[in-house]
């Protein structure tokens, strides 16, 4: 993946939190799947139409063995553990449990099924942040200080991150699957695989250029410092491929964008992106353009919008737009790698519900990701350096998210080496199918 490469649409061999803070950072966060089957491994993609070679997906993950060089059966618990951090935010009033579980299931499925790493147990020392910047600080004493943690996870992290980092100091490389922070990919020895704030704007831009063949995209958004700065980044990545956007801000107190969506000119548009993050703004969102008959193609960028709250404001139904996503939606059960999932992570107790999460599917590809780096860094006998080395050369791709992986590809941003994100449509009855193959962002 080059950045010369960010307007066409993406075929590999192989195998979708919030960008900025609240409103549009909710967007990055949940920009995976939403909830939650073919058995058969993809084709080879052929054609240039993404809606048509989308269920193609020669990319796909489903031998875990193979993908993470370990072999069939458990590990042999008489060996001393491989140990990797795991960094989380839960235990506070927003927070993400499920991402820990997902991380947990994978571990068990690495231990029971993929002869751990290199047949040593892999364990997970756990460290969460419940809300507060402070506490990114003691984990990192925790994690950093412990000589048995080889690298560090992230899961769902809004708070703390960079006070993490500060202690980190580059030390131990930190492996992240969506990064909500726009400076991590700047940091030293940050490997981040599914995208950051950047590459989601980006991808939308590419969506709009290459699938939808828009010219002009009407956006609308709540009026705050931080969705502000989002429409900014959108409108820069727009500009690259020659769209022009037109964007309205609203009152995030308001349940009335009717006004908001006819200045943003919804029924002319092209495209339009309703920068809503929320379930309250999703219904409002929803049914102002509804009540307008816009015809365009509606992209969402998070998952909220198709969740049980939305459905029940909208009286039963959520609406039946486009998502973006920097990873394979799992409410998609017709592609093989959301299968191989669904069975494996089921074999190891993970329940419906945690694998309709997006922070368990995105954590349980991070775990096995990080499994085939520490057998690619010596598995046992890995260490900081070795596993960096390993991280930085990953090509991809990435169980359940981008096909393409390279580090270093963006010169301003070393440490994103996944920025590829993908198109869903909502069908009804929260059931999703693949739009696009794997998009690479415009304008980075």
């Amino acid at each position: 993946m080059k950045p010369t490469s960010s307007q066409r649409l993406v075929r590999s061999r192989g195998l979708g939190r919030l960008p900025l803070p609240v409103s549009v950072l909710a967007v990055a966060l949940t920009l995976a799947g939403c909830a939650s089957d073919s058995d058969t491994p993809g084709k080879e993609a052929t054609g240039g139409d993404p809606a048509a070679t989308a269920s193609a997906d020669p990319w796909a993950v489903t031998d875990y063995v193979d993908y993470t060089g370990g072999t069939d059966g458990a590990a042999d618990e008489s060996l001393e553990p491989v140990t990797i951090g795991w960094l989380n935010q839960q235990g506070g009033p927003l927070g993400f449990p499920w991402a820990t579980a997902g991380a947990k299931a994978a571990v068990k499925y690495v231990n029971e099924h993929l002869g751990g790493v290199d047949g040593h147990p892999l364990a997970l020392s756990t460290c969460f942040i419940a809300d507060a910047e402070a506490e990114g600080n003691a984990c990192g004493l925790e994690l950093v200080n412990d000589d048995d943690v080889k690298t560090v996870l992230y899961g769902t992290v809004m708070a703390g991150n960079q006070s993490f980092q500060a202690v980190n100091k580059g030390k131990k490389p930190l492996l992240m699957s969506n990064s909500i922070s726009p400076i991590d990919a700047a940091a030293d020895n940050v490997y981040t695989y599914n995208g950051n704030p950047g590459s989601i704007f980006g991808g939308l831009a590419s969506y709009a250029s290459e699938v939808v063949k828009a010219k002009s995209v009407s956006v609308i958004y709540p009026q705050d410092a931080q969705s502000t700065a989002g429409v900014g980044i959108l409108k820069a990545a727009l500009d690259s491929v020659d769209i022009d956007m037109k964007a309205v801000g609203f009152d995030p107190s308001t349940t009335n964008l009717t006004g908001a969506a006819v200045a943003a000119g919804v029924q002319d548009a092209d495209l339009v992106i309703p920068l809503v993050s929320f379930p309250p703004a999703c219904i409002a969102a929803a049914k102002a353009l509804e009540s307008l008959s816009v015809t365009a193609p509606v992209v969402a960028t998070g998952s909220f919008c198709f969740t049980d709250a939305t459905a029940q404001g909208l009286g039963g139904e959520a609406p039946l737009w486009h998502q973006l996503a920097t990873q394979t939606n799992v409410a998609d059960h017709s592609l093989p790698d959301v299968q191989a999932y669904l069975d494996a992570s089921a074999d190891v107790g993970l329940g419906a519900e945690g694998q309709g999460s997006s922070d368990a599917s995105l954590a349980w590809g991070l775990v096995l990701t990080a499994a085939r780096l520490l057998n690619e860094a010596g598995g046992a006998e890995a260490d900081e350096a070795s596993i960096a080395k390993a991280a930085k050369a990953l090509e991809g791709p990435i169980v359940l998210g981008s096909a393409e992986i390279e580090c270093g590809a963006y010169a301003k941003q070393p440490g994103l080496c996944g920025a590829q994100t993908r198109v869903f449509e909502h069908t009804g009855g929260g059931e999703f199918k693949a739009l696009t193959e794997w998009l690479s962002p415009a304008g980075l």
